[in-house]
């Protein structure tokens, strides 16, 4: 088993929605949307850009870097591509958009969504 074989099987254990994982739907903005496993945190509201008078709920989201399983890293659309996410575990899913590749490596993606 290579290394790039051990991040990828991590990645699948890490998101199995067995274990941490949670069923999320990802969104492209040019392809037909998909089910995926992903890891989400839910974070505290933080003021918009701009707008002292409103606050926006950021969500930072674990997927597998695989197109099929996750989301590949050379396929997202930054503030285009969109991913379904509940405020709270058990709510209604709300489309969120991508905004930024926090971190990445060869099994897993972390994406700040809003």
């Amino acid at each position: 088993m290579t290394l790039r074989d051990a991040f990828e099987t991590d990645a699948a254990m890490f998101t199995s929605t067995s274990d941490f994982g949670e069923t999320v739907i990802y969104r492209p903005r040019l392809v037909s949307e998909r089910n995926i496993a992903a890891v989400v945190i839910r974070q505290q509201a933080e003021q918009v850009s701009g707008d002292e008078n409103r606050v926006a709920t950021v969500f930072e989201v674990h997927v597998a870097n695989n197109s099929t399983t996750g989301i590949a890293t050379t396929e997202i659309d930054l503030g285009g591509d969109m991913i379904d996410i509940a405020d709270r575990v058990g709510k209604t899913p709300k489309p969120r958009s991508i905004l930024q590749i926090l971190d990445q490596d060869e099994g897993m993606v972390v994406l700040r969504c809003q």
